[in-house]
């Protein structure tokens, strides 16, 4: 189905759950609003909002279970997010500088914080991933604070989760007068907790990203060849002598295709240069010459064969001379099975003197510029030939760096697990530098509070507070600057 057909039919179920929602209510179904109560359930337009207090006895075990554990955890995480909050501050005002001097941050080699959007700078076809990967990014971090919470006996009322039309986000609702009431340190462990637990699930899904060859190294082999996922059913390559799903793909022509980067790589190479010639014995060429009188084509090509030796498969090859002084030994043109010739080479070839012994000739195919021959090398079964641009072979044929080892085995679950872990990095640890930047709403507004509330030079309690104020006013312009250029760029 196609992504935007999904993402319509989503807008369409948040419409028709308003609807009843609202009609419900306007009725005072009681069956309806005792299930809401008992649910936790709460619809508005084109959000959905679901709150449950099951995960607090859990929550308050694990933070009793091992108090000094938890007590060193979440000291690293003040610790980490407190040196991590002039690292994104930098960022943000180096994103800046650049802005005012008219340069955009990513033409001046500046690490830029870039919000993701579906369809915009995410293909649609992956939003799946988005939605699982910002639900789990956001419960981590507020579990994080939650667990946090409790092992500074503050009272934590429950979990929720709030999906606003497609993008899921968890919030803890935590008593916030309790919270107000610690010393600033046991604050900062509870405020720092959900950033320290973002920068930790980035780093562990790098780990697994890394490490994610070596995992699947008994089930699957990488950087040797790529396996044929899906075939468009419009494709060229389908046919008898085509290409099949789960084949393992090695090379195109002479181009050796060792991942998916060498794929793309190969099939460009193949667009931008000539189709290459072949080197093939004399013996071969007079064996199964079948050319007629040739003529030029309209496109410039030049055919020198026959219908019924065109519908057996033959092309009109072109004899590439040696050097002026060398005699032309064979007819300018000649008309041959193409499978056989490509089949017989000996080496690809540009020029004559490429052939080294005498008996061999270097044989191109006649073809308008447009048209290429490629030879397609699979692990199993004949090479694969295709005769037409090989921008086809890329816009309809998908492709696997993950080559099984055993038949019953598909690529999709380590690819999966590798996008994933791919999109958790990213998220993960970008969601903990726009959280730590002191901005309203944000986690940094309430650590930068708290830090100015510590003992320091400025004696006057309020003024301490002034600056801190003061601080997040500049953090959230820069930062809203910032994401407004971004949007207005993605979407212009």
């Amino acid at each position: 189905m196609d992504s935007i057909n999904i993402l319509i039919g989503i807008g369409l179920i948040h419409c028709t759950l308003f609807f009843f929602d609202t009609f419900f209510k306007s009725c005072s179904h009681y069956p309806y609003l005792y299930f809401l109560e008992n649910t936790g359930l709460e619809i508005q337009v084109l959000r959905v909002k679901w709150y449950t207090t099951a995960c607090n006895r859990m929550i308050m075990k694990w933070a009793m279970d091992r108090s000094r554990f938890w007590l060193a955890w979440f000291n690293a995480g003040v610790i980490i997010t407190v040196l991590l909050l002039p690292i994104a501050s930098f960022i943000i005002l180096k994103m800046t500088f650049s802005l005012w001097i008219g340069q955009s941050p990513k033409d001046s080699g500046i690490q830029t914080l870039e919000p993701m959007l579906p369809g915009v700078n995410l293909p649609l076809n992956e939003i799946g991933y988005y939605a699982a990967t910002l639900a789990l990014c956001s419960i981590v971090h507020e579990f994080g604070h939650a667990l946090a919470a409790a092992r500074e006996d503050v009272q934590v009322f429950g979990m929720g989760l709030l999906v606003a039309f497609v993008i899921p986000v968890a919030c803890a609702h935590l008593n916030s007068e309790q919270l107000g009431a610690l010393p600033i340190y046991n604050q900062l462990r509870i405020l720092c907790a959900g950033v320290w637990h973002n920068i930790v699930l980035a780093t562990l899904a790098a780990a697994t990203l890394i490490l994610t060859t070596w995992l699947w190294a008994p089930l699957f082999t990488v950087g040797q060849g790529v396996t044929v996922k899906t075939i468009l059913p419009n494709s060229p390559l389908l046919g008898p002598t085509g290409l099949l799903e789960r084949d393992t793909i090695y090379k195109i022509n002479d181009c050796h295709v060792n991942d998916g980067d060498d794929w793309y790589h190969c099939i460009l190479t193949a667009v931008r240069q000539p189709t290459p010639g072949y080197c093939i014995t004399q013996k071969l060429i007079q064996d199964h010459d079948e050319s007629v009188p040739a003529w030029h084509m309209a496109n410039g090509a030049v055919s020198c064969c026959g219908d019924d030796s065109e519908e057996g498969g033959s092309l009109c090859f072109e004899y590439i001379e040696g050097p002026p002084a060398a005699p032309l030994q064979l007819p300018p043109h000649s008309c041959l099975p193409a499978r056989l010739v490509i089949l017989n080479t000996q080496r690809f070839c540009q020029y004559s003197h490429h052939c080294a012994p005498h008996e061999m000739h270097c044989m191109q195919p006649s073809l308008d510029n447009v048209t290429k021959v490629v030879q397609i090398k699979r692990r199993e079964g004949k090479d694969v030939l295709f005769i037409g641009h090989p921008g086809e072979i890329y816009r309809t044929v998908d492709v696997s760096d993950w080559v099984p080892k055993y038949s019953f085995l598909s690529s999709d679950v380590p690819e999966a697990l590798a996008l994933l872990c791919k999109y958790v990095t990213v998220f993960s640890a970008g969601l903990a530098i726009v959280n730590v930047v002191p901005c309203f709403y944000f986690d940094g507004q309430y650590i930068v509070g708290a830090l100015f509330l510590l003992r320091s030079k400025i004696r006057h309690k309020s003024l301490r507070q002034a600056l801190a104020l003061c601080v997040t006013c500049i953090g959230t312009l820069l930062l809203g600057v910032n994401l407004l250029y971004i949007f207005v760029n993605k979407i212009i």
